[in-house]
This record gives structure tokens, C-alpha cells and sequence, in this order.
């Protein structure tokens, strides 16, 4: 009886083309190295390929077995990784389009790039005056200062040398986030040439940048 119920199971979990076969259809599949052959599919089949044969020995059709849980992990992992690829190269599409709407030639991404950094420039060398400013401004009050070595400094004095310590601070900070932008920009822009060259020169040469 319970031999019967598992076959039972077994045979419902089966897809409909397998449990009604073909008219004139051979099952085979190896079982312990012996092969097993019958008009529906063999009991020693389940769970293993098989080969749908016609009377005369053609094969029709080729089932793989089932996959084991390793298996199916790999084939997992691989589908995500295809997915994965294929995003990327479409997001490189879309890059490469949008790179070849945006400039016109080599020479206008050079412009682009030498206009970007002359506003930047701009900016630095007005951080860089005013750094210049504080610091003049740090000289006269150390040497006032100086008239305080061996006895008590006068509170507005000493405030007026921390205001400006954190001032001298915060603009070196300016500069040096001035000077990562121009750095930023550079490396933006000869990226996009190399890239716009890439895709626009059959010949794949890179002039040098200007």
C-alpha cells in the first residue's frame, strides 16, 4: 500500500506530456548500467534522463535529469551574473549615447573643460588672496604678541589669535577642496575625450590632451 502511494506521488509529480505518452513512443534511460525501456515512462527512470525513441530507435527528444541543489545554485549565480553583464552594458550604452549628445568633437570637450576650469581658478585664486589677507593679518598679531612672552596675554588678544587660527583653517580647507575640484574636472574631461575618441576614431588613437 505504501509502495503504491509513493508511485502514486511520483507519477502525479510528473508534467502532463510525460504522464500521457506520445502514441508509438519508447521511454529509455540507463539504470545501473543496464538500459530500461517501456511505452510510458519506467518507475527506474524517475528523477534521471531519459530518451523519448520512436518504435524504430530515433530519438525524438532528449530529457535531462532534474537538477541537484548545487546545481541549481550554479545556474542561479550564472543567471545573476548574465543579468548583472547585461545591465552593465546597457548602462554603458546609455553612457556612450549620452556622451556623443552632449559634445560635438574632441575639440569641444577641450573647451568645455578649459571654460570649467577657468571658473574654478577663479575661485582659488580669490581663496587664495583672502588666505594671504589672514595670514598678514596673523603676522601683525604675533608680533603683538611677542610683548606678552613672559607675562599675562590680554583676553582680546588671545581671542583675536584663536579667531584667527580657525580662520586660516577654514580657508586652507577652501583650497585645498578648490584645487580636488580642479583635479576632478581634469580627470572628468579626459575621460569623456578618451571615451569620445573611442567610440568616434575607427583607428582608436588618442591624441594628447592640450
Amino acid at each position: 500500500m505504501v509502495r503504491r502511494a509513493l508511485l502514486l506521488a511520483l507519477w502525479t509529480a510528473l508534467p502532463a506530456w510525460a504522464q500521457t505518452p506520445t502514441k508509438g513512443t519508447v521511454f529509455c534511460c540507463m539504470d545501473n548500467g543496464h538500459q530500461v525501456c517501456g511505452d510510458v515512462l519506467p518507475m527506474q527512470c524517475y528523477g534521471k534522463g531519459y530518451r523519448e525513441m520512436s518504435p524504430q530507435g530515433t530519438v525524438r527528444r532528449l530529457v535531462e535529469p532534474p537538477l541537484t541543489p548545487e546545481q541549481l545554485a550554479r545556474r542561479e549565480a550564472e543567471d545573476r551574473a548574465r543579468r548583472l553583464e547585461q545591465a552593465r552594458l546597457r548602462a554603458e550604452q546609455r553612457r556612450n549615447q549620452s556622451l556623443l549628445e552632449t559634445y560635438s568633437s574632441v575639440a569641444d570637450i577641450e573647451t568645455r573643460r578649459d571654460r570649467a576650469l577657468e571658473g574654478v581658478d577663479q575661485e582659488l585664486k580669490r581663496a587664495e588672496a583672502r588666505q594671504a589677507q589672514l595670514l598678514k593679518k596673523r603676522e601683525s598679531l604675533n608680533r603683538e604678541a611677542e610683548f606678552y612672552a613672559r607675562r599675562p596675554m590680554p583676553s582680546p588678544l588671545a581671542a583675536a589669535l584663536r579667531e584667527s587660527d580657525s580662520e586660516l583653517a577654514a580657508q586652507g580647507s577652501v583650497i585645498e577642496a578648490k584645487k580636488r575640484e580642479v583635479e576632478a574636472i581634469r580627470t572628468r574631461y579626459e575621460q569623456d575625450r578618451i571615451r569620445y575618441i573611442a567610440l568616434t576614431d575607427p583607428r582608436g588613437s588618442t591624441p594628447p590632451p592640450r
